[in-house]
């Protein structure tokens, strides 16, 4: 919205906050379900497209946008009538009604219970348990728990997981909106009841509702106090305070220091726990001639002394408020330290409840990310596991009718050997991640000579790519610092590495080893001549199960886990790996690995 000037921003603002408040005449009670038309609104706009992706057959793809449009008309008439006929939408219940209806009909047009759309009905339970918390929201969610099981009855299916799942999730999730509810009318009530409190004591006091921070209102209390009998000098004395609050006009410290005196033997003898109305409010005569009143402000349960105010009045003038209204101020004065004392609890509670429902959320987007990744776990490792077993098969069939023929018998062989070693890769790179992810990966941490390493590795290589018609560069930088880690991990890196790299060169091209000191670290690149990859791709490609290429046509080339396991191996030895490519010009990985320190402040 940078674009936009001042005026802009604010009109848009007040555009967004009558679509989600509603218009000013609008009555309180009707304000969640004006809200709840604008999350119709954003839940038709979001549904339209989505459809598509559905899959849906024809007929039932045309009846879900007949729903849909349904909807639109439904929404669109609520709108209209809640400010004419408020009355008729204020307890809820016509929009509940049509609700469910809707996201029913929505259910079975997309498939049933056992579909995606299912995910609907905590709409509704969750607007129920908004409206009217935890029994009737309740009632609705085994309502349509009910449903399902009958369903499954009726089809003479077995229960299975997702049922189960979904007929407990729906009930707990409309417990926990429910709980929300209260929790949220709860706050909501004691807010309201803090500024009734808050609002009389003002009309009372005058300046006692000023503020509700402790401080400011016990500075008001004795300024109250000291004002209502016309008294030049008071203190107040509260646990909350390190020191007494003084209100002196006439600068007279000697009384200061009498009445601070009174107020600590106050606190010193009063009994926690009094019913004694009569014995908050004490007059005493002092030998110097001064008559002092005592106010005591505790709480109503009377189990506890939230303060102690003395006030010096001339001797002889006694009491001459009037007794009610001398209740009244004390009581009113009570409420508001208390007030205030409660106002600093429930600011502390509103934190914790915020960062309860932070963590809640987070801990529902950790849950997501773990059904994708299940999902996408069984998908790929099924489909890399499905193609080998199927070529095994398939040539030891054929290997079976080919008795006499030795070569191809051999060449049958090869195939099966070849696919049984990508078996043991896919499962070796399932177990490394999980170990690694689970932190029981066993590491052999010790000095690795990254030269001596790099050059065996290039060794073995060499007749590997001259087979694939590929020139092979290796630049190693001698001598190489050493680091510190595990070398048959980290062999693991480079090997990955020129493994891709051969996989996506073409024949002719140029696959180069490179290993050179920087600095504190030492860095080791693969570069090659072949695909590249595109710059959005960089960061996804290091994720687990990620492959180049369009996975609907292209063949899969390995189980997309190898990178992600130099990843975490690389994160492991506290270095850093990243790519630099241009599509149709090569790509280039980069391992950046501490040198060892107790090498380097040798070496110092």
């Amino acid at each position: 919205m940078a674009f936009l000037d001042v005026d802009s921003r604010a009109g848009l603002a007040r555009s967004l906050g009558q679509v989600w408040n509603g218009p000013a005449e609008l009555p309180r009670s009707l304000r969640l379900e004006w809200r709840l038309v604008a999350v119709r609104w954003m839940g038709i706009a979001s549904l339209a497209p989505v459809l598509l992706l559905a899959h849906l057959p024809q007929d039932r793809l045309i009846a879900a946008y007949a729903v849909l449009a349904i909807a639109t008309l439904y929404n669109a008439g609520l709108r209209r009538i809640m400010p004419r006929h408020p009355q008729w939408l204020v307890n809820g219940y016509i929009s509940t009604i049509g609700d469910a209806m809707l996201d029913i009909a929505m259910v079975i047009v997309g498939g049933g219970f056992d579909s995606p759309f299912y995910l609907l009905l905590f709409t509704v339970t969750l607007a129920a348990a908004m409206r009217y918390g935890y029994g009737p929201s309740l009632g609705v969610a085994l309502l349509y728990v009910s449903a399902d099981g009958i369903g499954y009855l009726a089809a003479h299916q077995p229960v299975g997981a997702a049922f189960v799942v979904r007929s407990l999730l729906l009930p707990l999730t409309t417990i926990l909106a429910g709980y929300l509810r209260e929790q949220a009318q709860h706050a909501e009530s004691a807010l309201q009841e803090r500024l009734r409190q808050s609002n009389a004591l003002n009309e009372v006091t005058g300046i006692l509702g000023a503020s509700l921070e402790l401080d400011a209102v016990l500075h008001a209390a004795v300024t109250a106090t000291a004002q209502l009998f016309g008294s030049q000098t008071a203190v107040l004395r509260s646990d909350h305070l390190e020191a007494p609050i003084a209100f002196a006009l006439d600068g007279d410290a000697l009384s200061l220091r009498r009445l601070t005196g009174l107020c600590e033997r106050y606190a010193q003898t009063r009994p926690a726990a009094s019913n004694d109305d009569e014995d908050l409010i004490t007059v005493h005569n002092l030998p110097s001639g001064e008559q002092v009143i005592v106010l005591e402000l505790i709480l109503p349960a009377r189990q506890a002394s939230l303060a102690t105010i003395a006030v010096s009045v001339p001797m002889g003038t006694g009491v001459s408020i009037d007794s009610d209204i001398l209740d009244s101020f004390v009581e009113r004065v009570t409420l508001a330290v208390e007030n205030a004392t409660l106002y600093r609890t429930l600011a502390d509670r509103s934190q914790d409840l915020q960062r309860a429902y932070s963590d809640l959320a987070t801990a529902h987007q950790d849950l997501l990310s773990v059904d994708e990744m299940k999902t996408n776990f069984l998908a790929n490792v099924s489909h890399e596991l499905r193609t080998p077993l199927t070529s095994i098969r398939s040539f030891s069939e054929l290997l079976l009718e080919y008795e006499e023929d030795s070569h191809t018998q051999r060449e049958f062989l090869r195939i099966i050997s070849a696919e049984s070693e990508r078996l043991t890769r896919l499962v070796n790179d399932v177990l490394d991640i999980s170990r690694i992810e689970a932190g029981h990966m066993n590491w052999k941490m010790a000095s690795v000579d990254i030269f001596e390493l790099l050059n065996d590795l290039a060794r073995a290589f060499a007749p590997l790519i001259g087979l694939a018609h590929l020139d092979f560069q290796v630049r190693l930088d001698e001598p190489l610092p050493h680091v510190r880690g595990d070398r048959d991990r980290l062999s693991q890196i480079a090997a990955n590495l020129l493994n891709n790299a051969m996989k996506f060169t073409p024949r002719g091209g140029t696959i180069t080893l490179k290993a050179v000191a920087a600095g504190e670290n030492v860095q080791v690149s693969v570069t090659d001549t072949g695909v590249g990859i595109a710059p959005r791709e960089h960061v996804r490609i290091f994720e687990k199960f990620q492959q180049l290429g369009d996975t609907l046509t292209d063949k899969p080339r390995g189980t997309g886990l190898g990178l992600p396991i130099c990843r975490d191996i690389v994160e492991y030895h506290q270095g850093r790996i990243w790519v630099e490519s241009t599509p149709g010009q090569g790509s280039t990985f980069t391992v950046s690995l501490p040198i060892e320190t107790q090498l380097l402040a040798e070496a110092a």
